[in-house]
C-alpha cells in the first residue's frame, strides 16, 4: 500500500461501539443456532457473507471503518475478482439489489451487452465454418459480452456509497500484489479446465493468459499454494487513479479492442464507451405472510422463483411435507418444471421483446398451473438429449447487512468457469462467455443444458437471459433473510430450497443450508440432487414417474438471516466460504 493510500485509510478509520438494531419483531422469528461451524456467522449488528473468506474480512473492514453496506459490496466485489478468477472479475457483469433502512428499494443490473457488431446467425456461421474449433460461444474472444461490473459498482457508488472509492479498491490491489492461499474450489476449477485446454490445443495460444497464469501451463496449483497476480494489481490501480473511466476509456480500453481485433473477437472501442448501466424496479410478491424482493428481466430467477413459490401456495407444504415428504418434494419439482418451461418460451431482455411478467408472477396464473400438478410426473415434449450440467463455477453471490439496516444482494458471473478463457494478459483481465446465454445456435443447449427460445436471440446491445437470483424476503415489513447463488440454473432451485427451508419449515439459516437440494428445469426431464435422497423417497418419486440424473450437483448459496438474537451468515461450505459478523 502506498504511503498516501495508508494515510488516507487511517484518516478516515473509526472505530464504533457496537449498536443494537431496533427492528420491528416478526410473527415467528427463527432460533439462532446454537453451534457455529466455519461457514456460518453471528453478528449484532453487521454481517457480510461471500464464497471467499479474504473477501468477507474486506467487507467487514469497510463496516468497522464507517462504511455502509454499499461501500461494503463494492470492496468485496473487487476482492472476489481477485480470489475468485474463476467465477467473477471485472470482465463479467451483475445484478444488485440494494434496500436502505428507511424501506426505499435500488435495482441495478449492469449485466454484460452484446457487441455492435454482433448477429443473430454469428455463432451459427462460425460453427459451420470451423467445426473442429471450441464452441465459439462458450470460448474464445467471440464468446465475450461487453463487461459492465466496473460501472456497476462506480454507479451503485455514486448513487449509494460514502466511501471513496479507491480505498474500497486497495484491499483488491493488496491481494492481487501479495497473493492468497488458493482453495479446493479453485484447484478444482483448474483441474477441470486444463482438460478442456488438452481438448482444444490451440487455446493455449489463443487463451494463454488463463493457461499459463492460473492453469500454470498444464501444472495446477496445489491447495494452500499462493497465487499472485501482478497485471491484475496494475490494472486494478488504473481503475483506482481514473475511475470508471480508467476501463470504460483510455490505455485500458484501446488495449481491449485490439486483443478483440487480433483475435477474432468484436468488442470495440464504441461498446466501451456507449455502455450504461439501467436501473429497474425490483419484482414483488407474497408467500404465506412473507414479502419477496427479486430481480427482474434481463435475469429469470426472480420470475422462476416468484411463479414457483405463487404455485406452491395453493398447497399446504408445511403439513404436506409432514404427511408424506415425498409428496412435497414431488410438487416442488412439479412446480418448478413449470417455471422452467415458462422461462425457455417467453424470457429475455425485457428492454428488446415483451415479456409478460405481469402474468407471469399472478396468484391467478399460478393457480391454473397448480390445477395441472397431479399425483404423477407432467411428461415433457421433448426428448432428452441434452448435455450432463455443470456445477457451480463462474458465478459469486454475496450478502451484506449494516449496523444502520442497510440490506445488500448482489450476483455477478462471468458465466462459466474462468469465463471464455479469452484475456487482455496486459492487463490480468479475464474476459466473461455470456454470449452463451442467448440462444446462441438455434434449438442447441447452452453449457448449462438450458433451451431459450428465439426472443433470446443475438441483437446489438442486448443483454443474454440470465439466472442469478439476488432476493430478499420480508415479514411485517423488515428484512428477515437475504439470499442468492451461483451455478447457472441450479441458482434458482438453489435459492428456492433454501428459502422454503425457511418459510415453511422454519429451519435454521445453517439447516436450510445444508438440507437436501432438489432441482428441474423443464428440459432434460430429470430431478438433479446434490446427494442422494431418503431411499423411500427416492423409489415413491421413481413409482410418480420421475428420473434422476446419473449425477449430483447443485448451486452455492450465500445468506443472512435475522434471528430474535440478531444477524445469522452462511457462506455455503461447498465452495469453502466464511461469513464475517460483528
Amino acid at each position: 500500500m502506498s504511503h498516501s493510500m495508508y494515510i488516507c485509510r487511517l484518516s478516515v478509520f473509526i472505530v464504533f461501539v457496537a449498536l443494537s438494531c431496533t427492528r420491528l419483531s416478526a410473527e415467528t422469528p427463527a432460533q439462532s443456532p446454537t453451534t457455529s461451524p466455519s461457514w456460518i456467522a453471528t453478528g449484532k449488528t453487521s454481517m457480510v457473507a461471500t464464497d471467499h473468506p479474504e473477501a468477507s474480512r474486506v467487507g467487514l473492514e469497510v463496516l468497522q471503518q464507517g462504511g455502509n453496506a454499499v461501500d461494503a459490496a463494492c470492496a468485496v466485489s473487487f476482492a472476489l475478482g481477485v480470489t475468485r478468477p474463476q467465477s467473477t472479475g471485472m470482465g463479467g457483469g451483475g445484478f444488485l439489489i440494494a434496500r436502505l433502512a428507511d424501506g426505499t428499494v435500488h435495482v441495478f443490473d449492469f449485466r454484460e451487452r452484446a457487441p455492435i457488431r454482433s448477429s443473430a446467425d454469428m455463432f451459427e456461421k462460425f460453427a459451420r465454418e470451423h467445426p473442429d474449433k471450441a464452441p465459439p460461444s462458450r470460448c474464445g474472444y467471440l464468446a465475450c459480452g461487453v463487461p459492465g461490473l466496473v460501472a456497476g459498482l462506480f454507479d451503485v457508488h455514486e448513487a449509494l456509497g460514502t466511501r471513496p472509492m479507491p480505498m474500497l479498491i486497495e484491499p483488491a490491489v493488496e491481494l492481487a500484489e501479495q497473493g492468497f492461499p488458493v482453495d479446493a474450489h479453485y484447484v478444482n476449477a483448474t483441474r477441470i479446465i486444463t482438460r478442456f485446454y488438452d481438448q482444444y490445443p490451440e487455446l493455449k495460444e489463443t487463451c494463454g493468459y488463463v493457461y499459463r497464469t492460473h492453469l500454470r501451463s498444464g501444472n495446477p496449483r496445489e491447495v494452500g499454494e499462493k497465487l499472485i497476480q501482478p497485471q491484475l494489481a496494475v490494472f486494478l490501480s488504473m481503475i483506482q487513479r481514473h475511475g470508471k473511466a480508467g476501463f470504460y476509456e483510455g490505455p485500458a480500453a484501446k488495449q481491449i479492442a485490439k486483443r478483440m481485433h487480433e483475435r477474432g473477437g468484436i468488442i470495440n472501442s464504441q461498446d466501451l464507451e456507449i455502455y450504461s448501466v439501467t436501473r429497474r424496479k425490483p419484482l414483488k410478491s407474497s408467500y404465506r405472510g412473507y414479502e419477496i424482493i427479486t430481480m427482474p428481466p434481463p435475469s429469470s430467477g426472480g420470475i422462476c422463483l416468484i411463479e414457483t413459490l405463487n404455485m406452491l401456495e395453493f398447497v399446504d407444504m408445511p403439513a404436506l411435507h409432514q404427511r408424506d415428504p415425498s409428496q412435497a418434494v414431488h410438487h416442488r419439482v412439479e412446480a418448478m418444471k413449470r417455471a422452467f418451461a415458462d422461462r425457455a418460451h417467453w424470457l429475455a431482455d425485457a428492454d428488446f421483446v415483451d415479456v409478460p411478467t405481469g402474468r407471469l408472477i399472478s396468484k391467478a396464473y399460478a393457480q391454473t398451473l397448480a390445477k395441472e400438478i397431479t399425483d404423477r410426473a407432467t411428461p415433457v415434449a421433448k426428448p432428452d438429449k441434452l448435455p450432463q450440467l455443470p456445477n457451480d463455477a463462474g458465478t459469486s453471490h454475496y450478502c451484506i447487512v449494516d449496523r444502520w439496516g442497510n440490506w445488500v444482494v448482489a450476483t455477478e458471473t462471468i458465466n462459466t468457469s474462468f469465463g471464455s478463457l479469452a484475456a487482455i494478459d496486459e492487463l490480468g483481465l479475464i474476459l466473461n462467455d455470456e454470449m452463451d446465454d442467448f440462444s446462441a445456435q438455434r434449438g442447441k443447449a447452452n453449457a448449462f443444458g438450458l433451451l431459450q427460445s428465439d426472443r433470446n436471440s443475438v441483437e446489438p446491445g442486448k443483454r443474454p437471459l440470465s439466472s442469478m437470483t439476488p432476493t430478499l424476503i420480508l415479514k411485517n415489513g423488515q428484512p428477515v433473510l437475504a439470499l442468492g447463488g451461483s451455478g447457472g440454473p441450479k441458482i434458482i432451485s438453489s435459492v428456492l430450497n433454501v428459502a422454503l427451508n425457511v418459510m415453511d419449515y422454519n429451519m435454521t439459516l445453517e439447516e436450510a443450508i445444508q438440507s437436501t437440494r432438489v432441482h428441474h428445469q423443464w428440459m432434460p426431464d430429470r430431478i438433479v440432487t446434490d446427494r442422494n435422497l431418503d431411499a423411500s423417497i427416492a423409489r415413491m418419486l421413481r413409482d410418480r414417474g420421475h428420473s434422476f440424473a446419473d449425477s449430483h450437483g447443485t448451486g452455492i448459496v450465500q445468506a443472512i438471516q435475522w434471528t430474535q438474537d440478531g444477524l445469522v451468515g452462511a457462506s455455503d461450505p461447498r465452495k469453502q466460504g466464511q461469513p464475517r459478523g460483528e
